[in-house]
C-alpha cells in the first residue's frame, strides 16, 4: 500500500479533503440529471464510467487527506 508523502501535512491534508468534498458535492448536483438520463435511456457507458471514476477519485482524496491529517503510517485497511 502506498504511503502519503511526508512534509506539510496540515496544508496538504486540507487541500485533499476540500477537493474531495467539492468533487462529491459536484457529483451530488449531477445525480438528478444522471437519473433522468438513465430513465430515458440516454445514459451512455462513457458518462456512467466517468462518473464512477470521479466518485472513486473523490473518495481517494478524502482518504488521503484523512491519513495526512492523522499522520498515520500504519496499514489502515481495517480502521
Amino acid at each position: 500500500m502506498a504511503y502519503p508523502p511526508s512534509g506539510r501535512h496540515s496544508t496538504t491534508s486540507t487541500l485533499y479533503m476540500v477537493a474531495g468534498v467539492l468533487l462529491l458535492v459536484a457529483l451530488a448536483l449531477r445525480t438528478p440529471d444522471l437519473y433522468r438520463a438513465w430513465q430515458t435511456g440516454e445514459l451512455t457507458t462513457a458518462r456512467a464510467g466517468l462518473t464512477l471514476v470521479f466518485l472513486v477519485g473523490a473518495l481517494f482524496m478524502l482518504r488521503m487527506g484523512w491519513r495526512l491529517r492523522r499522520n498515520n503510517r500504519q496499514n489502515d485497511v481495517i480502521d
